[in-house]
């Protein structure tokens, strides 16, 4: 058992799955999401996806807590959107419209409360006005807020998404036995940003949290823990991690990335070289780290890929855990935040690299896809080469 299943969680939410499976309604479920036809239009599909910024909200309280930083909760916003946005995008919604809302449950003081509220709905601003100028067609219809002293200790807050997309925009994850895995990279400073990247994005905080902050806080902010000791660390807030200038706290905080803004961009160029059907599939790696891939393609597709050295943040959560490597890989992306699978030639390869150089971030040729004859009942499967060995998932 990992060091993140010790904790409570899993990473690969295969018992969700499971428990749904029989209710969802999925006409492509060799997708990245769920999707079905839109009922007024048989032309085109529509999904819709929920998600938040999970347990970053309690890494936020211990931030402001300890500096008196407001912005600090502006990031929800970030992380909220871009863990929807993303995962549409990786199933081809990025030109038809969509509709959000979004849900905040709080347990905490009014003042708090407030000061919270407004950088969220600054951030969100900002936010639309980033989609909208790279071409997206986003309607906001506002959303619910909740003082839950009796079923919440801290706070929650997550955002739902519904979206519509002409079927001839899908990626439907059809992918072929050759097909190649170029990675983008999830640390870095991508062109509308204005701070670097740790490369965390918005899975594995629990586990870094309990390994990095320090078992001070246990005692100092006992409303921001289960019972029992939590925190393990021997980390403060403001102490650097690793070898660049980010300290603690504020590379747990990196935002999750707005994928949906390069897919776009992958998207658009492949559209201009009317090359939009080599593209097979996008997995953003979020749940499931960088074996997210594996629940793409349907059955009997065995993914190898050849993963880079991580970024800082992951080697100190694995020095101070001592979590096996192969976990480490399961539980977070590593440093390489989306997947692209898609067919090996010359114009699919050039549309992803101009793509990921327009927003400045590092762009990895992965490995490739083999799809045996015969197996598809067969469970997909991963390989990856690491830079610690081979592990296969």
């Amino acid at each position: 058992m990992s060091m993140y299943q010790k904790l409570g969680v899993d990473p690969s939410k295969h018992n969700v799955r499971e428990i749904f499976a029989k209710l969802i309604d999925n006409e492509y479920p060799q997708a990245f999401v769920n999707i079905i036809t839109d009922p007024f239009n048989s032309e085109r599909v529509l999904t819709q996806h929920q998600d938040g910024d999970g347990s970053k909200f309690v890494q936020r309280l211990l931030h402001y807590f300890e500096s008196g930083d407001e912005s600090i909760f502006a990031g929800m916003a970030d992380d909220a959107l871009s863990m929807n946005t993303g995962d549409i995008a990786a199933s081809g919604f990025v030109s038809g419209p969509w509709v959000i809302t979004d849900v905040l449950n709080l347990n905490l003081p009014k003042d708090l409360k407030e000061i919270i509220m407004k950088q969220v709905a600054f951030r969100l601003l900002e936010l639309r006005e980033l989609y909208q100028a790279h071409g997206f067609n986003i309607k906001f219809l506002g959303g619910e807020t909740a003082d839950l002293p009796d079923q919440v200790r801290s706070g929650v807050f997550d955002i739902a998404i519904t979206a519509w997309a002409d079927k001839k925009d899908l990626i439907s994850g059809n992918v072929q036995n050759g097909d190649v895995v170029f990675g983008v990279a999830s640390d870095g400073r991508a062109v509308w940003e204005t701070e670097d990247n740790s490369g965390i994005m918005s899975n594995g905080l629990t586990l870094a949290r309990n390994c990095l902050m320090s078992a001070q806080y246990d005692e100092k902010y006992p409303q921001l823990k289960r019972d029992g000791g939590f925190y393990r660390g021997r980390f403060l807030y403001d102490q650097l991690l690793g070898a660049g200038n980010m300290t603690a706290s504020r590379a747990l905080l990196s935002p999750t990335r707005q994928w949906a803004i390069v897919i776009k961009k992958i998207i658009d160029r492949l559209k201009e070289a009317q090359a939009l059907g080599m593209l097979h599939g996008i997995t953003m790696n979020t749940g499931g780290g960088a074996t997210k891939i594996v629940n793409v393609g349907g059955k009997g597709v065995t993914y190898v890929k050849n993963m880079p050295i991580p970024p800082d943040i992951f080697k100190v959560i694995q020095s101070e855990t001592g979590e096996e490597w192969k976990n480490m890989f399961k539980s977070f992306n590593m440093g390489v935040g989306i997947d692209i699978i898609g067919q090996k030639h010359s114009i699919f390869f050039q549309a992803v690299k101009e793509a990921v150089a327009e927003c400045q971030l590092s762009l990895y040729a992965l490995g490739n896809c083999r799809r045996f004859s015969g197996s598809e009942k067969a469970p997909n499967k991963v390989w990856l080469e690491t830079p610690f060995g081979l592990f296969q998932y």
